[in-house]
């Protein structure tokens, strides 16, 4: 039971916090904390879930796979960058995806909706 505390405990602590940082490549955000992280190349592929009614601001690990999950969110921001593949679950509204090549990148607003497209960004409005 101790470990399963404290393994919880460093899952939640990974986000958030005063400097309103992720650190390391996979991370559920806590609720009610906002949600700021750029991935690393060369690790981990990039696997973010921002907390409900928070901010999100996610760049991408250069040639990994990224996947951010902000349906819930108050807002969010995702930088594809040249990672190989990136899927985003936006809110209905208040989400950008910047770099979003077609065919490398799949976008949803509020789970169904689909974003408008202006060159490589994708947006929820």
């Amino acid at each position: 039971m101790t470990k399963l505390l404290l393994s919880l405990a460093v899952i939640l602590a990974a986000c958030g916090g005063s400097d309103d940082v992720c650190e390391g490549d996979h991370c559920v955000c806590p609720p009610n904390e906002s949600c700021s992280h750029d991935c690393d190349s060369g690790g981990l592929d990039c696997n973010v879930q921002c907390g409900p009614g928070t901010t999100c601001d996610v760049g991408c690990g250069a040639g990994e796979d990224c996947n951010v999950e902000c349906s819930q969110g108050a807002s969010c921001d995702v930088d594809c960058g040249s990672a190989s593949t990136c899927d985003v679950t936006c809110p209905a509204n208040n989400c950008t995806v910047s770099n979003c090549v077609q065919g490398l990148c799949d976008v949803t607003c509020g789970l169904a909706g689909l974003p408008t497209r202006s060159g490589n960004t994708a947006t929820c409005p």
